[in-house]
């Protein structure tokens, strides 16, 4: 695993454990302090952090270049942006086509007068689609309008699902993914409690696939208080083990995957997972929750 870091005051530096080639799969997370407000300075941020890395498929946070606890939905509003077409849309495709690279971010998606929470996904320089965020927390739910639907992406390297923080806290939408296929679960995040970063883990493990979490660092104003995001971003194997965690406020942390290993989902008491788990029939919080195509 590989694992590099921006410590304050001192140059990037890179841990090297082991390098693998051929069919293998180099993923990553990136962890950064997002400034509030300031999507320009976000995507300086991610442009110098990733310079000189190298990977295959890269997470970052969720809303990575605006920030997470806006005033109102009016304020949000202002930051809202085409997720086809917007000034982050085509950053990260500008971006993904320079790494040669899947990329992952999280944006505030204007769709006519709706504001959805999304995750962009684009790979090298082509646009693959979106996955609006499905579960939100009590604020959010001021905020912007639940997505639908979770679906897969395949890059030609891996198929994955996309699951935008409190998605995970619901079983059954990591499964959902899974049983269309996924070999890779995505996970752009904005946390400061403990939960979350267990909850991953667990994710991972019950679904015997590999887990991607990128959280975000730094401090917001909410309320007249200050929350502090936790970090811990980490990349986590199928049995819930840690591959690679965020030591850093700013981390860019990478670990290898064999994205065929996990076609069949397998554990040390079963040969397919996936098999067993049929057995139950699927239920999301309402009607409208449904495994479709996207958008």
């Amino acid at each position: 695993h590989l694992h590099l870091t921006q410590p304050k005051g001192r140059q990037a530096r890179v841990q090297k454990t082991s390098i693998m080639v051929n069919n293998f799969m180099l993923t990553a997370f990136l962890q950064f302090p997002v400034s509030f407000g300031d999507p320009a300075a976000n995507f300086r941020k991610i442009r110098d952090i990733v310079d000189l890395a190298r990977f295959d498929l890269l997470v970052m946070p969720e809303l990575c270049t605006i920030g997470y606890f806006h005033d109102s939905r009016e304020a949000l509003f202002l930051h809202a942006e085409s997720a086809l077409d917007g000034p982050t849309a085509q950053f990260l495709l500008q971006l993904s086509a320079v790494k040669n690279a899947t990329l992952i971010a999280g944006i505030a998606e204007r769709d006519g007068d709706q504001i959805y929470n999304t995750a962009i996904v684009v790979s090298r320089g082509r646009w693959l689609g979106k996955q609006r965020k499905c579960h939100l927390s009590r604020i959010e739910k001021l905020l912007f309008t639940p997505g639908d639907s979770f679906a897969c992406f395949d890059d030609g390297i891996c198929r994955f699902g996309v699951l935008t923080c409190f998605d995970l806290w619901m079983p059954e939408a990591a499964r959902l993914l899974v049983r269309q296929g996924a070999q890779l679960l995505c996970c752009p995040t904005n946390y400061g409690g403990p939960w979350t970063t267990q909850l991953a883990r667990i994710r991972a493990m019950e679904n015997a696939t590999p887990l991607i979490c990128a959280n975000r660092t730094g401090v917001e104003m909410y309320a007249g208080a200050k929350a502090t995001f936790r970090g811990e971003s980490q990349i986590v194997g199928p049995m819930g083990e840690v591959l690679t965690s965020a030591t850093e406020e700013t981390s860019l942390g990478l670990s290898i995957i064999d994205p065929a290993a996990h076609v069949l989902k397998a554990n040390p008491m079963c040969d397919d997972l996936m098999e067993e788990a049929g057995r139950y029939a699927l239920s999301g919080p309402g009607p409208q929750l449904k495994g479709t195509n996207h958008i």
